[in-house]
């Protein structure tokens, strides 16, 4: 078995295999989830189904997240963060099949949803085992795990469209993620960090363990409106994780809507179907550049300049592509929003671990569970929307996402003073 289970240091390689497990967790993560992205529009017309009928399918994934999401640390305490993820990699991937199988969009919408409470423990599990494996190191590599995430993103979106361009089923196509998923798990589970690592290291607290200057504990204070209440006496921590969550739920926003009807967005536009997948494509490969140099701006900038830029950018580029009404105007704003959100969720879970009297693992649950809000409210307003006044219009919900996060990125932590 491991020799470093009971160990109170463990050894050099097991670390960098626990790294490496969790890299392979955020990357696969990323690939099963994208590589339907490109191909929206062609389940679309194969169930025949309205944008808000797409609409309400694609929150159905977000409401299993909202439902199943608080049950994360109930896991994570029971099996351990690592193998908790590992556990709900396993069940997540023999659903991905079952999308191209749904012979209606009834049962479509109930294997997304399935795909979403599984989806949103994952999500929970596998940030927590980061912020373990990150602990060891002290140093931050939270953002490098990301941006594995956002490379399986690309990964995911190149294999969505060119299994469309090559007319491959969908089934196919997602039974061959789901058995690539299920062979890189058996050959990596025994990786990852054992249940009772923690208390044998001797419950060293994990915020002050994860040194890096742009990741200093959050301040309830920098928050107005927990100022305000805590004035009368009330507690201000939930409004701390209410805040962090609703940035969270706006930088989703931002990230999903554009990728997400990307290919319904082109398909209106009249562009050939080999082609419509390609912004899924250009705005996860942004995105993947942005988090993989997202620790240099901000370390040089602070969280919060970076975030308010990069939303100010983002605005303007999604709004000026959307006038425009032409494919490569909104090909160059999938690239620009990739590159100004690519900050913006790891900031989030960032912020969650710091905060004051919450554990890591419970604050990140929360913050994960209040995310997936974000899940379900767009692609039902993007469908209603998209239904009543066009596609474009219904996108443009992201523009307003990017102008509210620029005044809400101050919770986020400004550039350290030396």
């Amino acid at each position: 078995m491991l020799w470093w289970v009971s160990s109170p240091e463990l050894g050099r390689s097991a670390l960098r295999r626990a790294r490496g497990v969790t890299i392979y967790l955020f990357f696969f993560n990323g690939i099963s989830l994208s590589t339907l992205t490109p191909r929206l529009a062609d389940l679309q017309g194969q169930l025949n189904m309205s944008d808000l009928a797409l609409g309400l399918v694609l929150s159905a994934g977000a409401a299993g997240g909202l439902f199943f999401g608080p049950f994360a640390a109930i896991g994570m305490r029971r099996f351990g963060s690592g193998q908790f993820s590992m556990i709900a990699l396993v069940f997540l991937l023999p659903l991905l099949p079952l999308m191209g199988l749904a012979p209606s969009v009834f049962v479509l919408g109930l294997v997304i949803f399935a795909i979403g409470a599984v989806d949103s423990v994952l999500d929970a599990a596998q940030n927590a085992h980061g912020l373990n494996v990150q602990k060891l190191y002290r140093r931050s590599i939270i953002n490098n795990m990301h941006a594995f995430w956002a490379l399986g993103t690309v990964v995911g979106a190149l294999i969505g469209a060119i299994t469309l361009a090559l007319n491959i089923s969908l089934t196919w196509t997602l039974s061959f993620v789901a058995a690539v998923g299920l062979l890189g798990a058996l050959a990596t589970f025994r990786w990852v960090l054992p249940k009772n690592w923690n208390s044998a290291s001797g419950n060293v607290d994990l915020p002050r363990e994860i040194q890096a200057e742009h990741l200093l504990s959050l301040d309830p204070s920098a928050v107005a409106p927990a100022t305000s209440v805590a004035r009368f006496g009330i507690s201000a921590l939930p409004l701390v994780l209410t805040a962090i969550g609703l940035l969270t739920v706006l930088a989703i926003i931002v990230e999903e809507v554009p990728q997400r009807w990307s290919s319904i967005y082109f398909t209106d536009l009249g562009v050939d179907p080999s082609r419509v997948g390609l912004g899924v494509v250009a705005f996860t490969i942004s995105l993947t550049i942005g988090r993989f140099i997202g620790d240099i701006f901000v370390n040089r900038f602070g969280e919060r300049l970076v975030a308010q830029v990069s939303m100010g950018i983002t605005a303007v580029a999604l709004s000026c592509a959307l006038v425009a009404g032409s494919y490569y105007a909104y090909i160059g704003a999938c690239i620009v929003v990739g590159l100004g959100v690519a900050t913006l969720f790891p900031a989030a879970m960032h912020a969650a671990t710091f905060v004051k009297g919450v554990s890591p693992e419970t604050a990140i649950t929360v913050v994960s569970w209040i995310s997936r809000a974000g899940f379900v409210f767009a692609p039902f307003m993007v469908g209603l929307i998209a239904e009543q006044v066009g596609v474009s219009w219904g996108i443009s919900i992201a523009v307003v996402a990017a102008l509210i996060l620029i005044p809400l990125s101050r919770i986020l932590r400004a550039k350290t003073e030396r």
